[in-house]
């Protein structure tokens, strides 16, 4: 017989982490597991700011705090939130969102040979700006940092990149970042996160690649 369970998941999206807890889980069960999932992937969440929301069984708001205590302690983040989460918002990632800037759209041949939107977008994105795209992004400038791109498909900056950025943010794990000097807050592809670590300054450019690898995001020269 196959074996439905899963486990308790992770998953990025536009403002955290969701914990997905199945629903015959214990609160025992949910919390033991979720400690040792953080404690195994604490690197990647180390100095970021982040909510967390979860799904599936009900819990106390006194177990909440209990999971959030865990969190705090373990994960080495700032945990700004931890509550239930409402599936429905997760469906209008882009839907609800409205540029503030007319940006062109067109068709390109982007990742695997699958043709699919793009969007262009010929400036800097700058601090408190937020773009959120069904498809790919490409950014004609640099993303400085508080600036957000959000994108189902892939990103590619054509600068340099301080901000946060999530690609592949309906679950596309095929997704990769691009940029031409890779230095962000964080990056996002599908529920993988990772803080880029702390470093001096280059003057040169790189270009640089980042895309999934055994379940992390791995960061490559080109």
């Amino acid at each position: 017989m196959e074996q439905e369970t899963k486990g308790i998941v992770f998953k990025g999206n536009s403002e955290g982490l969701v914990i997905v807890i199945p629903e015959e889980y214990d609160f025992v069960r949910a919390i033991n597991e979720i400690e040792d999932k953080i404690k195994s992937s604490a690197r990647f969440f180390k100095g970021a700011r982040i909510k967390v929301a979860y799904r599936g069984i009900n819990l106390t708001t006194q177990q909440e705090d209990e999971i959030k205590r865990i969190l705090d302690k373990k994960s080495g983040a700032i945990i700004e939130s931890f509550s239930k989460d409402d599936e429905s918002k997760l469906k209008s990632l882009v839907a609800n969102s409205q540029p503030k800037t007319i940006i062109p759209t067109r068709k390109t041949f982007f990742s695997n040979g699958e043709e699919g939107t793009c969007k262009f977008v010929r400036s800097t994105i700058r601090s408190g700006t937020r773009i959120e795209y069904d498809g790919s992004v490409v950014i004609l400038g640099d993303v400085n940092p508080g600036g957000e791109i959000v994108a189902s498909g892939n990103v590619v900056v054509l600068g340099t990149l301080r901000g946060m950025v999530h690609a592949g943010a309906q679950g596309d794990r095929e997704a990769f970042i691009y940029a031409l000097n890779l230095k962000p807050t964080q990056i996002r592809i599908a529920e993988a996160i990772a803080r880029m670590p702390e470093g001096e300054e280059e003057d040169s450019m790189q270009p640089e690649l980042a895309k999934i690898k055994d379940d992390i995001i791995e960061v490559v020269q080109l």
